[in-house]
């Protein structure tokens, strides 16, 4: 039974808690142990993922090829398997099924934005969904779990700061919520805690502030771009997997962006 006691702010907070206590112990369980178990969860989550990128470009009028969309998992496949370097031949083979799939649908008179959306999406959620796989085997398990805490550290920085002290809007036409406020002290938790990362473990300090800084700009940039599918699929959350937070969109948002920069940025800089 709800506590009526609560206002819907402070219970949707509750829930968010809730489900982050569930679901954040199992995916830095599933990073520390690998292997099968991180594969299982970045294949559920991209299949989660693809069902509501699928949704919203639905809803925003696109027509999206289920076979090709399909094509999401062999991203985080090949990763697991090691055969990252095959992603290139992927990605073109995939293009092509895109292309040529929206060319035998009734809608063919808009063929080339159908496929265009088709294999947006098959990067947007597979290709970036692997990187987990990717990090976590070229870095070890200990760099994936600090660049996944950069985030969180942005994210939880931005949201709380922003419910207490945001004022200016970032980006009132897709995203009304967020606030300038919130968006530097999102990137200043990240950026500390980088630095406290770099005390503690010897790190060269720059190195560790700078990626810090960079995956906090992706993890913000990742969050605004799911914003805009959903703004211009007139949808709040991209599903309600994950009571409190929405759909699996929702949640990795930040991260779909932020472990790639993460990832790059670790391996130019350290």
């Amino acid at each position: 039974m709800p506590d009526l006691t609560q206002g819907p702010k402070d219970r949707m907070l509750a829930r968010r808690v809730a489900t982050a206590g569930v679901g954040a112990p199992v995916l830095i369980a599933a990073i520390w142990f690998g292997g099968w178990a991180l594969l299982a969860v970045v294949l559920i989550l991209s299949a989660s993922g693809a069902v509501e990128f699928r949704r919203l470009a639905t809803l925003a009028g696109y027509r999206i090829s289920v076979v090709v969309l399909a094509g999401t998992l062999l991203f985080p496949l090949l990763a697991a398997a090691g055969r990252w370097t095959d992603a290139g031949v992927l990605a073109v083979g995939l293009v092509l099924a895109a292309a040529a799939a929206s060319l035998v649908s009734p809608h063919r008179v808009a063929a080339p934005r159908h496929a265009a959306a088709t294999a947006l999406g098959v990067f947007y959620v597979g290709a970036l969904f692997a990187h987990l796989i990717l990090m976590r085997g070229a870095l070890g398990p200990a760099v994936t779990l600090v660049v996944v805490g950069l985030i969180w550290a942005n994210d939880t920085a931005a949201y709380f700061a922003g419910g207490a002290w945001g004022r200016r809007k970032l980006a009132p036409s897709i995203s009304p919520g967020k606030s300038v406020e919130g968006f530097l002290a999102g990137i200043a938790a990240a950026v500390g805690t980088a630095a406290v990362l770099a005390f503690l473990m010897d790190w060269p300090l720059g190195s560790l502030a700078g990626i810090g800084l960079g995956v906090a700009l992706a993890a913000v940039a990742g969050d605004l771009w799911e914003s805009a599918l959903k703004r211009r699929a007139g949808v709040k959350d991209s599903g309600a997997l994950l009571p409190g937070h929405g759909g699996v969109l929702d949640r990795f948002d930040a991260v779909l962006f932020g472990v790639p920069a993460g990832y790059y940025l670790w391996r130019w800089l350290l």
